[in-house]
């Protein structure tokens, strides 16, 4: 496996603290970008709505068995319509304007006691309190992952606790900050998913996790990874990297680690211990906002609806205008074009980046460098499945495979000097699952 060091990082130092953000007028709560076609609205036009209230649920037709959509603050449910979504594309979304007192914010949260719930009630409550994994940039449902997980044995819950793209704070600062609270969501999710074990991936030069205890009815792998070196958090990364880590140890059981076990992040579990230790559904997420068009950078607490807008206003607005504005990393993110683009259960990251700091990226035809191919980790050739969607043609059944081995780290991107969309051409192969 092929990584870099010193590709990109973020100029900012870390934050010691989240700051809450500003609460919205309006919130606008988009739908699950990877599910469009799979809900209804719960809620209508004119209807009032608490915090927490679910306000979209998945059609029974296509199974139900996806994570529902709730309300991030009290109000009047003002229309159901279409906006900006972290990918770039349109989706449905429902706009509430705040009215009304709050159910959770500002609370006193109980403790509950779930260690008596057996695996498919905590599973269920993942579904109803809105649970998703973000991993990988995406917001799949966590139970229907763990629905999914077919491996008889070597049923592992990998947990990890940096960011896989290193221009980004979120998933390291929820760790740092929150070790308890991931320690038990990742009990949590052990238990709902009948987990043979724990792998705890940490960065580099990490102390020991102190609260380790709390997963003590598990066998439990905690290793250190060296997150400078891109990339090293992908599921490829991370397989290849614990087989080598417990080979000829007395850990050699995680050998037995493959891309079917269950890959969460930080952020993923502080949701699960919120939901299952304190019943408080998906409302609000943990945001990097940062780029040097800010006045300041920081680690907000943003409830979903919130527009990016509003969180360049709380970091003391622009020095500058933005010229690319860039949700979950520069290398392994997207670019969208709007400020009224909503926070999303995905977004984990938002970066307004300036003029001077970006390139011609004019594409142009493929001059067969083979730069694509040197840097890839995972040995395809992303010019020659690129060309199958680019020029419209049909791949090789045996080319189009390969794609399913990309991690969508974006090297080939970076690397490229036509300027081609490679990542983004093969994560469309990737969907057509050949």
């Amino acid at each position: 496996m092929k990584t870099i060091t010193g590709l990109i990082k973020s100029g900012d130092k870390g934050f010691s603290e989240a700051v809450n953000a500003f609460l919205p007028q309006y919130a606008l709560v988009p739908f699950n970008r990877l599910s469009q076609k799979r809900y209804k609205c719960a809620v209508s036009v004119g209807d009032y709505v608490r915090e927490g209230q679910i306000i979209a649920v998945p059609l029974k037709s296509d199974g139900g068995i996806e994570a529902a959509v709730h309300a991030p603050i009290p109000g009047k449910v003002m229309g159901i319509g279409r906006c900006c979504l972290s990918d770039g594309r349109r989706g449905l979304a429902i706009r509430i304007k705040l009215e009304g007192a709050f159910s959770f914010l500002g609370k006193r949260t109980e403790h509950l006691d779930w260690e008596h719930l057996p695996p498919e009630d905590i599973l269920r409550s993942f579904l109803t309190k809105g649970i998703v994994n973000t991993f990988g940039g995406t917001a799949a449902s966590l139970a229907l992952q763990i629905l999914n997980c077919k491996l008889p044995s070597s049923r592992f819950l990998v947990v990890r606790l940096f960011d896989e793209d290193p221009s980004r704070l979120t998933d390291g600062f929820i760790a740092s900050r929150y070790e308890a609270q991931i320690m038990e969501g990742a009990a949590i999710t052990a238990k709902a998913m009948a987990a043979d074990g724990i792998i705890f991936l940490l960065p580099k030069k990490h102390a020991p996790l102190e609260h380790i205890s709390i997963v003590k009815d598990f066998s439990v792998l905690s290793m250190e990874v060296d997150e400078k070196r891109y990339p090293s958090g992908f599921v490829e990364n991370i397989v290849q990297q614990v087989r080598k880590f417990v080979r000829n140890s007395p850990n050699e059981v995680f050998a037995r680690i493959s891309h079917a076990c269950i890959f969460v992040d930080s952020a993923t579990l502080f949701s699960v211990y919120e939901a299952i230790a304190c019943g408080i559904p998906v409302i609000d997420r943990f945001v990097h906002v940062t780029g040097n068009c800010l006045r300041s950078a920081g680690m907000l607490r943003v409830k979903i609806g919130t527009t990016i807008g509003m969180l360049a206003a709380q970091c003391g607005g622009f020095k500058r205008p933005p010229a690319r504005i860039v949700i979950n990393g520069m290398l392994s993110g997207f670019a969208v074009n709007s400020l009224d683009m909503p926070v999303g259960k995905d977004v984990k990251s938002v970066e307004f980046v300036p003029a001077d700091e970006l390139h011609d990226e004019t594409p142009y035809a493929c001059i067969r460098c083979g730069r694509c191919r040197r840097i890839c980790p995972e040995g395809i050739f992303p010019d020659l499945l690129a060309a199958t969607v680019l020029q419209g043609t049909s791949a090789d059944k045996g080319l189009a495979s390969t794609a399913q081995l990309c991690s969508g780290c974006g090297l080939c991107n970076s690397s490229c000097p036509s300027m081609l969309p490679l990542s983004q051409t093969i994560a469309i192969i990737k969907e057509r699952k050949v």
